[in-house]
């Protein structure tokens, strides 16, 4: 099936981070080094704001190519035992640690393949108990591959990326799924059969197996905001959505969500 229109979808590429736990303990500390913990958990961060250009690289023997160059600020929880929050003393919450990261990200506007790179940093609660947390207790930095395909080539809303991330000494892989929002009431037309057209909504192109709206559409100006659920199965049977909730936008706008697994 080909999009004949683009759709409603805020495509925005974005770097992302995750971590291992540096060495703590002060160089003349002998007590004896703990357990490393299993780095099998999830972390969910959001992209809260994005610097983008567009620019041509190539040089006199190869043809031009355009290029998205990003730098991005995210923010978001990693469960406790894993490489953003190995330690539940440096969790904020009951969700777990909180965790900022600034990166950028370089992504050919001709393949949607790129890199990313940049630094995290896991926080705590600093001087102000009122505010979010702030006070850093780990770093790190990360690099890795991104495949932005599926969203700059077929206006499908998510991203992939595979990495690594290093700190203390430490490099761990990670992968990841960027789900871009959308909203699901808007139309858009396929195209079938060679001449014949049809009109869906994008909620019934990518997951008809979730067809009930956002019951919160009315709070979102009227728009059924919602991200890929099972991102591999978009435009089958079985696809479904996530519905956007409201701690999912920032000033009113919905943010870019970054799954990540260890």
């Amino acid at each position: 099936m080909r999009l004949t229109t683009r759709m409603f979808a805020a495509v925005s590429l974005m770097t992302f981070a995750v971590a291992g736990a540096p060495a703590l303990a002060d160089a003349g500390d002998r007590r004896p080094t703990p357990p490393q913990p299993v780095f099998d958990g999830r972390a969910t961060l959001y992209e809260l704001t994005e610097n983008m250009k567009v620019a041509q690289r190539g040089g006199k023997r190869q043809q031009p190519v355009s290029r998205r160059i990003a730098t991005s600020a995210l923010t978001g929880v990693a469960q406790v035992g894993t490489p953003l929050c190995p330690e539940a003393r440096f969790a904020s919450g009951p969700l777990g640690c909180a965790v900022n990261v600034l990166g950028k990200d370089n992504v050919s506007l001709l393949t949607g393949l790129g890199t990313f790179e940049g630094d995290f940093s896991t926080v705590v609660q600093g001087d102000n108990p009122v505010d979010g947390p702030e006070a850093v207790v780990l770093r790190g930095e990360f690099q890795g591959h991104m495949n932005f395909s599926p969203a700059i080539l077929h206006q499908i809303p998510y991203g992939t990326v595979v990495g690594k991330v290093k700190a203390g000494g430490r490099k761990t892989d990670f992968t990841g799924v960027f789900r871009l929002p959308f909203a699901g009431n808007i139309e858009t037309e396929i195209e079938v059969a060679p001449g014949v057209k049809i009109a869906l909504t994008l909620r019934q192109l990518f997951c008809p197996a979730s067809p009930d709206e956002n019951p919160n559409k009315d709070l979102y100006g009227g728009f059924d905001l919602a991200y890929l659920d099972n991102v591999d199965k978009a435009m089958t049977p079985e696809g479904k959505c996530l519905n956007i909730e409201p701690h999912e936008l920032s000033l009113g706008a919905p943010l870019v969500r970054f799954d990540v697994d260890f």
